[in-house]
């Protein structure tokens, strides 16, 4: 073996040596000596010996740098040629080399194909052999890593969860999943990482800018980020999806916290760029901030542009809810020009029985829709209304009619029972809290520490803003329509 190694050395280094000999001793006319043959011996092919050969274990295995090394009868070593015709090889040196490099090349991906393969990665050999192919390397190993974060976020291993998506995102920062997970387990911790990763995916992915929006919507919203919202909802209404009405709500919601006109302003300047209505209704409140109750009433109670969308008419009535004119939206509500949906309409005409103080009217229809048979949108529609509207007579009724189990399945259940358990504390009911929260944790099966530290604050007798954005974040699955609902009410536009 060792002889054998040898002469592979050998034969490496005698394909550049000899043959750069031979071609020095062809281009200087062949004056002197051979440089591979025996100088002792004639020169006459079959009866010259060969120098080069002698120094191989095996000689012979010197006809791989030079063929023209023959056995004789007597199978003796000898030159086939005379020493006139002693030429260079350089095609068998090219063509070793390129065949040695083939192979060193295979076993090397062979190798690393095996090793990655070893480690789990899903690589292929086409991946690591063809330089093209390269960039799906990393690729593959974000696939890795997310398979690894989404197995440790089934087991709870929250720490081994983020590093795997981390690394999943650093390997591929196009792999939308990873960047979409990572970017809602930050969202309550690491809020500022979480926006950038939301701009990152929006950016990288239009054709899920609208599912992404959505989501970063949900970790906003709760922590009352509304410089965020101010920024995301104007891309967001250039979308030209079916989410307009809620890109508006979201953002005239923190708009009206912020009191920045200038974002408005920006919006009506390229009014081209928007979805039909939404300059209506962006007009309409820049407008009314400005002038007195009265005048921004008869502003207001202008119809509408005709074959305006159903968000116009829904935004007129609840901003008359607002500027303290609940008479004129129910008369607006009772119209037959009014497209709204049942849900709006129900909405919008709970509100503003309330503020009007029709008590009896506003009772019936409450209890008319407790009686409606179970369901998600009844609970969202009557919890929503309670949070931003604490009445202990109509949360009592709905106490007892209200039941999170009645509804289909966990992913509705729970939702449910913590919209339930945030307007119990709207309301001061403590030792139902407690009820809900053993229920809460029973569903999740886990210790949602941050239940206790939200009937400790709820409890107290002016919750203060930051406390209630510091729990609604961890108070999660909860709708859009009871986080907002819990904003107006502990961070009502007074108290900006």
């Amino acid at each position: 073996m060792l002889g054998w190694l040898t002469d592979i050395f050998r034969i490496c280094w005698g394909f550049f040596y000899w043959n750069s000999r031979k071609s020095v001793y062809r281009w200087s006319g062949r004056r002197g000596v051979c440089p591979c043959q025996n100088s002792s011996d004639s020169g006459r092919a079959g009866q010259t010996g060969c120098d080069a050969a002698l120094n191989f274990d095996k000689p012979i295995r010197f006809r791989t740098v030079c063929p023209l090394l023959q056995p004789t009868v007597e199978g003796t070593l000898m030159c086939s040629v005379d020493s006139a015709d002693v030429r260079p090889f350089w095609g068998r040196v090219i063509a070793s080399s390129v065949m040695s490099a083939a192979l060193i090349y295979a076993a090397m991906v062979l190798a690393v194909f095996g090793f990655m393969r070893q480690v789990g990665y899903p690589v292929t050999v086409e991946m690591i052999g063809w330089p093209p192919n390269w960039s799906e390397i990393n690729q593959a190993k974000s696939r890795y890593f997310l398979q690894n974060a989404q197995n440790a976020y089934e087991k709870g291993e929250l720490s081994e969860t983020v590093m795997s998506l981390s690394l999943a995102y650093e390997y591929d920062i196009y792999n939308y999943d990873a960047g979409f997970f990572l970017a809602k387990l930050w969202q309550a911790s690491r809020p500022e990482v979480s926006n950038h990763l939301y701009q990152e995916l929006i950016a990288n992915h239009p054709d899920f800018r609208t599912q992404t929006a959505e989501a970063w919507l949900r970790s906003l919203l709760p922590r009352a980020d509304y410089a965020w919202i101010e920024k995301l909802a104007p891309n967001a209404l250039r979308f030209g999806d079916n989410n307009t009405p809620a890109w508006l709500n979201a953002l005239l919601f923190s708009n009206q916290r912020t009191q920045d006109d200038s974002v408005i302003q920006s919006l009506l300047e390229t009014p081209d760029s928007l979805a039909p209505g939404v300059e209506t209704v962006l007009r309409w409140e820049q407008t009314v901030r400005d002038l007195a109750p009265e005048e921004a009433r008869t502003n207001l109670l202008q119809p509408p542009p005709a074959y305006s969308p159903e968000f116009v008419y829904y935004f007129q009535i609840r901003r008359l809810i607002s500027l303290g004119f609940p008479v004129d939206a129910i008369d607006l509500l009772g119209s037959s020009n009014n497209p709204l949906n049942d849900r709006d309409r129900i909405t919008l005409e709970l509100r503003a029985l309330s503020k009007a103080g029709f008590r009896r009217s506003y009772q019936n229809l409450f209890n008319r829709i407790l009686r409606l048979s179970p369901s998600l949108a009844q609970l969202d529609i009557l919890t929503s209304h309670l949070a931003s509207n604490p009445d202990p007579e109509l949360y009592r009724r709905a106490k007892v009619a209200l039941h999170p189990q009645s509804l289909t399945t966990s992913n509705q259940r729970l939702p449910a029972s913590l919209a339930i358990f945030c307007v119990a504390g709207v309301h001061g009911d403590i030792e139902y809290q407690n009820k809900l929260a053993m229920q809460i944790r029973e569903l999740t099966q886990s210790k949602f520490v941050v239940l206790d530290a939200a009937i400790a604050a709820m409890a107290l007798p002016d919750l203060e803003r930051a406390a209630i954005r510091n729990l609604l974040p961890s108070l999660q699955p909860l709708s859009l329509d009871i986080t907002y609902a819990l904003l107006e009410h502990f961070d009502p536009v007074e108290a900006q």
